[in-house]
């Protein structure tokens, strides 16, 4: 599923709902989490309630725990802290070479990267804004 959903339906009776979590009784704020679930959250911070509610809803929906994170305000490993199903996620293809993204792994192991990877690298950076090469 692609990360570039633009809404996730929510269910939206009342602005304010009262669950009981393994912690006790939670206060969570629906518009708040409404808010984050659309992208539209512009800083306003969430409750640790409210950041795993959204974050099980975006999880349910497919996305990626990173995605998630970002949408919510949390890191990552605290998003896979609370859904530690979600850290099973592997690459299912390999990284080769003669593409950015095997430019890129040259540059995390410290390698020089070899001419296949820095002439994808070279055309990914001359097509980047206009999508034309030069």
């Amino acid at each position: 599923m692609s990360d570039r959903i633009e809404h996730v339906q929510m269910p939206l009776l009342a602005a304010t709902v009262f669950m009981a979590g393994p912690e006790g009784l939670a206060v969570i704020d629906l518009v708040a989490v409404e808010r984050a679930v659309s992208g539209t959250r512009r800083g306003a911070r969430l409750t640790e309630d409210e950041a795993r509610y959204a974050a099980s809803v975006l999880l349910d929906a497919g996305f990626a725990a990173s995605v998630v994170a970002r949408k919510v305000g949390y890191d990552t490993p605290k998003i896979l802290k609370w859904f530690p199903e979600q850290a099973k996620t592997a690459r299912l293809e390999p990284i080769r070479c003669g593409t950015p993204r095997g430019y890129r792994a040259h540059l995390r192991k410290n390698q020089t990267a070899c001419a296949d990877c820095k002439a994808a690298e070279a055309y990914r950076r001359r097509t980047r804004f206009s999508g034309v090469a030069a």
